[in-house]
């Protein structure tokens, strides 16, 4: 049976297993690329969907019919415009995405029947289990959803235990024995900050912060605008204004200007429209300081997570780089200023993500009765052993509730609490004569209930017309370890009892992920 990894990633995604020693492997696409760009080409005449390399080629000439960044996406109703005149979920959009990479692992490797996907470890309730859903769209059995930063902490250990000394050699390896870590994750879209307690067999997220938007593309977003005021500037016009498909090829001209900028001083661009020619020299000068703002948020987001951990960056081992945007220059030059450590790039900063998800997944399947591995029994037991992965939660878990009369958010269990975790509270009815009672569920740490995210709500219902004012209510919040959310209720005055797993108010129904896996399976997919 094979079970593989999949880094579902807002540029590029990839798609790993274990091989038959036990070490995590990338399976390449069908051109032969470990990396897949995560674009898709959709011809809604002939149902057919491109995604990849070619798709990402046609978005210049084409941009109605191509589909990008979806994963900044993931969690909202629809994307954002419609793709060959089709409004599409963001989940779908995924899916289609997840059923390339699964068809063309497939070729190579046989039938894959488990999967883990990778999430940033900023990511909210809604955004995760839509990621679930776009997984069971693409006809995918979606074990768990783990934390990228925490994926790359396993593939670390699985590289060190590759290159350690000795007959004797584990799958996964900690050099020391014990080390704390820190995961600077930029990637195309996001950006995770996390500190990991790291053991050979045993894996904890100590805390962890991060922007779901901000990545690499706000740094290429940066040079377009750079490029629209040169040619106002030079023009005396915006030339985006009168040719719509120039935005996309200006967007694939500053990605390609960032990436020769890792490895250069400076980038050649020229930009042509209605006879007129724009020619600039962009220095690496020039492109750190007008990305300068972009940098210092990530500086914040680490400072922050690192003085709220109570660390100190003398007791960090290891500064880990992962994402595709570590590679500019400036990254490690603002972490070896901060730490006054050498930033450790020696993961593969595009695949190592989907290897880590490889690991977990061979976890997960060794620990199954029922899923029967396709590896030597001695690397069975050995991912046994391996203690389950302890996360923590990105965001604040609370109930709205009113205080005096003002309603606020009462967080019950707090950012970076150690998961799985069970918080209860005794709160009291605002008014008296309600028939039923409703406790709406909060994610996010504002006080003030409507500047944070509602992911569900619970009703006690059929109380008698005469429950007082003040009347007791328990409430208890539980999240699991891979970010299922319980809630329950009590009315203590009459015994009333109400329970549920909260489902996201934008989440699909199970007709709604039939209905679109449906649409997937009938599409013809390259």
């Amino acid at each position: 049976m094979n079970v593989v990894g999949i880094d579902l990633g807002t540029s590029m995604s990839v798609i790993a297993r274990l091989d038959p020693t036990g070490a995590p492997v990338t399976i390449a696409n069908s051109l032969g690329d470990p990396r897949t760009p995560s674009v898709v080409y959709y011809d809604d005449k002939n149902r057919k969907a491109v995604v990849g390399q070619t798709a990402k080629r046609r978005a210049p000439n084409e941009p109605e019919r191509v589909a990008a960044f979806v994963k900044r996406e993931i969690g909202s109703k629809t994307y954002s415009r419609t793709v060959d005149g089709r409004t599409f979920r963001p989940e779908t959009l995924s899916a289609i995405i997840l059923r390339k990479l699964k068809q063309d692992a497939e070729r190579k490797i046989g039938p894959i029947s488990k999967v883990v996907i990778t999430v940033p470890a900023y990511f909210d309730h809604g955004r995760r289990m839509a990621t679930q859903d776009a997984g069971r769209i693409a006809g995918l059995e979606v074990v768990d959803i783990i934390n990228e930063p925490t994926a790359a902490a396993l593939s670390y250990a699985a590289l060190q235990a590759q290159h350690a000394e000795g007959t004797c050699k584990q799958l996964l390896d900690v050099p020391g024995g014990q080390m704390t870590a820190l995961v600077y994750d930029l990637g195309g879209g996001t950006f995770d900050v996390t500190l990991v307690d790291l053991r050979a067999r045993r894996f904890r997220t100590l805390a962890t912060d991060g922007e779901a938007e901000l990545g690499g593309k706000d740094w290429d977003e940066r040079i377009t605008a750079y490029l629209v005021g040169q040619f106002v500037q030079q023009f005396g016009f915006d030339p985006t204004q009168t040719d719509a498909r120039l935005r996309e090829k200006l967007q694939g001209l500053a990605e390609d200007a960032k990436i020769q900028l890792s490895d250069f001083d400076q980038a050649e661009l020229e930009v042509g429209h209605a006879q007129q020619v724009l020619r600039r020299v962009l220095t690496r000068d020039e492109f750190e300081h007008m990305s300068a703002g972009l940098l210092e948020s990530t500086r914040m987001t680490t400072e922050n997570l690192i003085d709220k951990a109570e660390l100190g960056w003398e007791k960090i081992d290891r500064i880990l780089l992962v994402g595709g945007a570590t590679k500019m220059p400036m990254v490690k030059k603002l972490l070896g200023t901060m730490s006054g450590k050498v930033p450790d790039d020696s993961l593969d900063a595009d695949q190592v993500v989907a290897q880590g998800a490889a690991v977990y997944s061979g976890i997960c399947a060794a620990k199954d009765d029922d899923c029967e591995l396709m590896l030597p029994e001695s690397v069975i037991e050995e991912l046994r052993q391996i203690e389950p992965i302890i996360h923590r939660n990105a965001h604040s878990l609370g109930v709205a509730a009113y205080y005096g009369d003002v309603k606020k958010n009462f967080h019950l269990i707090p950012k970076n609490t150690e998961l799985p975790a069970a918080m209860s509270q005794v709160f009291y009815t605002h008014r008296s004569g309600r028939a039923s009672l409703h406790v709406q569920v909060l994610e996010g740490e504002a006080e003030e209930p409507e500047h944070n995210i509602q992911v569900g709500e619970c009703r006690i219902t059929g109380l008698p017309p005469e429950l007082p004012q003040g009347s007791p209510v328990q409430v208890r919040l539980a999240y699991d370890g891979s970010g299922r959310i319980t809630v329950m209720a009590l009315d203590m005055t009459y015994g009333r009892f109400a329970q549920a797993v909260i489902e996201n108010h934008n989440r699909l129904t199970k007709e709604q992920i039939e209905r679109e896996k449906q649409f997937v399976d009938s599409l013809e997919i390259q």
